[in-house]
């Protein structure tokens, strides 16, 4: 559970920015000849709603570069993801400029030794129980979920709670599911 300090943190954060592997999976990669598979949870579509419900701009940065993340993320209907980006500040950097933001306002999640530059830039980073121990000591808040089993949706939950806005997103998403 997220303590009342982190919450007022969160709130201040106007993006999500996150790692794909072993955040939106469990990290793990079945490959074949010519062939790339991943499991990605499916509430983690409830979550990029929400947010987008909320107006809230979700993005991802990848180091891989993968023809299932890019499925998945145009499913998601992402509008700015990167990949194959070893240096994640450089792809946080593009992200700010696109949206004309500051560090200071970008919530990022990432669960490996390649995700600490940005966590250590922005105003908040969560990480997984799996993740790295070097991960964990930097990140603000651990969540309960491990990678891949929808940790967007709890991370999603906290964010929206944070903003005093987690019911009336919920009922914008139910006013439009049903009475469409």
């Amino acid at each position: 559970m997220m303590n009342d300090n982190l919450l007022k943190n969160l709130a201040k954060v106007k993006i999500l920015i996150s790692d794909v592997d072993g955040i939106l999976t469990d990290g793990r990669i079945l490959v074949s000849n010519k062939s790339e598979f991943k499991f990605f949870h499916v509430e983690d579509s409830l979550a990029t709603s929400l947010l987008n419900l909320a107006d809230i701009p979700v993005s991802f940065i990848s180091a891989r570069v993968s023809a299932a993340t890019t499925t998945r993320l145009d499913e998601l209907k992402i509008k700015h993801y990167f990949q194959g980006y070893l240096n994640k500040v450089k792809a946080l950097d593009k992200i700010i400029e696109i949206y004309n933001l500051e560090y200071a306002d970008v919530l990022y999640i990432g669960d490996g030794l390649v995700d600490i530059p940005v966590m250590e830039k922005v105003g908040f980073s969560i990480t997984v129980p799996n993740a790295h121990s070097e991960v964990k000591d930097q990140a603000d808040f651990i969540t309960k979920k491990s990678g891949g089993t929808g940790v967007l949706v709890e991370i999603t939950r906290y964010l929206l709670q944070s903003k005093g806005i987690y019911e009336q997103t919920l009922l914008k998403m139910r006013n439009q599911v049903y009475n469409d």
